[in-house]
């Protein structure tokens, strides 16, 4: 009897005490202080490295782009991965970030991706299996607006043909600003880098990378992510590939133009990029 009152105690301690928690956690996000640079007109470059929550290091890098006066595309190549900075400096783009999930061994995509209006890969988008952590999609109409919404079925986005570029990726991380259930998945619990998007009310698009997996960052959770994109005022937020992909590249900036500290080579430096099959860029 006492162990079912010890039990129901600290459940009910627990239910308590995590809101306070996370919203102390959001209270870390708010205190960052970022280093803002003009990219160009209508594209702001915000980085910080800094500690939160339980004191981990972290390193952060945010492109705020007016869609207004900036174009946002989505860059794939079905046949060969491609380090981010390649496949940015070809496509001619301002900056640009790694996109969707991939397979490492034979390229490609592994979830439904659609640029410039076609399926560059029919195999991959019609027969890619849903799966637990691919909940969200990001979008670009014909007249160049971001949005960002659940996952639906292959048919559904065959039959939105207003949208140019698609790509499914996930978790879903905020929708109208109210966090989104996330996976009990390792994904979404474990600290890695990580890569998003997200867009706020003014139709703003953010690009985020969170480096990870060393001394000097340690990456974060998906509800950790949550938290600091809620920080940025972020409205529709999902999650992007990470790990050793999180790249983060601006034209004309050292280090062939990578800002972040990609993490395939285990060093905190600019030289670990790994090939990966598609990429968000600014133009």
């Amino acid at each position: 009897m006492k162990k079912i009152r010890l039990l129901s105690f600290t459940i009910t301690l627990l239910l308590i005490s995590l809101p306070l928690l996370l919203r102390g956690q959001d209270k870390d996000f708010r205190r960052i202080k970022w280093e803002r640079k003009a990219v160009a007109p209508g594209l702001m470059w915000l980085s910080a490295q800094t500690s939160i929550n339980d004191s981990l290091p972290q390193n952060i890098n945010v492109l705020i782009a007016d869609i207004s006066r900036r174009e946002l595309e989505i860059e794939y190549s079905s046949r060969k991965n491609t380090i981010v900075s390649q496949q940015a400096s070809s496509s001619g783009a301002l900056a640009a970030v790694n996109a969707g999930f991939f397979n490492m061994q034979s390229n490609g995509s592994v979830t439904y991706i659609r640029v410039d209006g076609e399926i560059t890969d029919p195999d991959t988008a019609q027969i890619w299996n849903k799966k637990l952590n691919m909940t969200g999609s990001v979008l670009v109409d014909t007249a160049g607006n971001v949005h960002i919404m659940r996952a639906m079925g292959n048919w559904w986005y065959d039959s939105h043909q207003e949208f140019e570029d698609v790509l499914v990726t996930g978790p879903l991380l905020l929708l109208d600003k109210k966090k989104v259930l996330l996976p009990a998945t390792s994904l979404a619990s474990d600290r890695h880098p990580r890569t998003a998007i997200g867009t706020d009310r003014k139709g703003r698009v953010y690009l985020i990378t969170v480096d990870g997996r060393a001394k000097e960052a340690r990456g974060m959770t998906l509800p950790e992510l949550t938290g600091l994109m809620r920080a940025l005022k972020i409205r529709d937020g999902v999650n992007l590939d990470g790990g050793g992909s999180t790249t983060m590249w601006i034209s004309g900036k050292p280090f062939s133009g990578v800002v972040n500290m990609p993490s395939d080579n285990r060093k905190f430096d600019h030289e670990g990029e790994r090939p990966v099959a598609s990429i968000i860029i600014i133009r």
